[in-house]
């Protein structure tokens, strides 16, 4: 791979991540009527950030080097990925629902614990064609 392939790459990446990390921003403006930044940084969301992320990466591989072995290492990678998010990393956040209930039943003093770690299904599945999108209009532009 030349130099400009890789930077298509990265580029695709890093598209993908601010645009998911974008739209939750916006969300969050048309929800509350104010800017948030820290929002652009924060985990779970719609869409997932870190699917549109690696599945722009798996799609640029394609795109670079056909069916080979770095494409069938990058599908997994996101494979698991989007598995971790759904399933391992929403259960966490379902976790912490519980949790930060029970200390504020118990009057218990701790921190808040993040509640939006994962994400549903549908989120990770905007996520995979906006990643798509991403490399798509990378290597047409």
């Amino acid at each position: 791979m030349t130099e400009t392939d890789i930077s298509r790459i990265v580029i695709s990446i890093i598209l993908a991540f601010i645009i998911a990390q974008g739209a939750k921003l916006i969300r969050k403006y048309n929800k509350t009527g104010t800017w948030d930044f820290s929002t652009f940084l924060q985990n779970g969301g719609m869409p997932s950030s870190h699917t549109s992320s690696t599945v722009a990466l798996t799609t640029s591989i394609l795109i670079e080097t056909g069916l080979s072995y770095y494409f069938v290492i990058c599908a997994l990678f996101t494979t698991i990925v989007m598995n971790d998010s759904m399933k391992v990393r929403r259960e966490t956040g379902e976790e912490a629902k519980i949790l930060n209930k029970l200390l504020i039943k118990e009057n218990m003093f701790h921190r808040r614990l993040s509640e939006m770690v994962g994400h549903t299904p549908k989120q990770v599945m905007v996520g995979f064609f906006l990643g798509i999108a991403c490399a798509i209009i990378t290597y047409t532009f």
